[in-house]
């Protein structure tokens, strides 16, 4: 069985553990599907992202916060949520976003995503928000059901064109 709980101090060496894990296991993550990145600057990549996550929140970065899935007390998942303060000015009402989403492979069918969502979303209540997005692959069913178990719904679908320059 597994717990949610908020992000605390050491929780970045499992994040940086758990993010190229979960990104390039099934190729649905932006840098992992393009196969024409060298690998192991793609893990790199998901490594010191899930890094600069936990160093904002450890640093009391406003209006962010990680929520970690802990199962016999080892971290298999976490959650990256934040208030987007640009957006919440212009519309006239609070913004949210899931920002990061990542669970080990070997959890993956427990409904830690689905859990982790709620617990973002929870969180993200708290602050005021009044509309969340998030985005993900379009191929990601199981990260789409997470979110549409908490109430998202597909509202666009974009596709991005990359090449080596000669």
């Amino acid at each position: 069985m597994f717990k949610v709980r908020p992000f605390k101090d050491g929780d970045e060496t499992h994040m940086e553990e758990i993010a190229p894990e979960s990104f390039m296991t099934l190729g649905l993550a932006r840098l992992a599907i393009d196969k024409g990145l060298p690998r192991d600057k793609v893990r790199e990549s998901y490594r010191r992202e899930a890094r600069g996550y936990a160093e904002g929140v450890k640093r009391g970065e406003k209006g962010m916060a990680i929520f970690v899935a802990e199962e016999e007390g080892k971290a298999v998942g976490y959650i990256v949520v934040g208030v987007d303060q640009r957006s919440a000015e212009f519309w006239g009402f609070t913004w949210g976003s899931i920002i990061s989403l990542a669970i080990a492979p070997p959890h993956w069918g427990k409904g830690i995503a689905t859990r982790l969502v709620a617990e973002g979303l929870k969180w993200l209540k708290a602050q005021g928000v009044k509309y969340a997005q998030v985005g993900t692959d379009q191929n990601n069913i199981a990260a789409i059901r997470a979110y549409e178990n908490n109430g998202f719904r597909v509202v666009y679908s974009e596709v991005t064109l990359s090449q080596f320059l000669k």
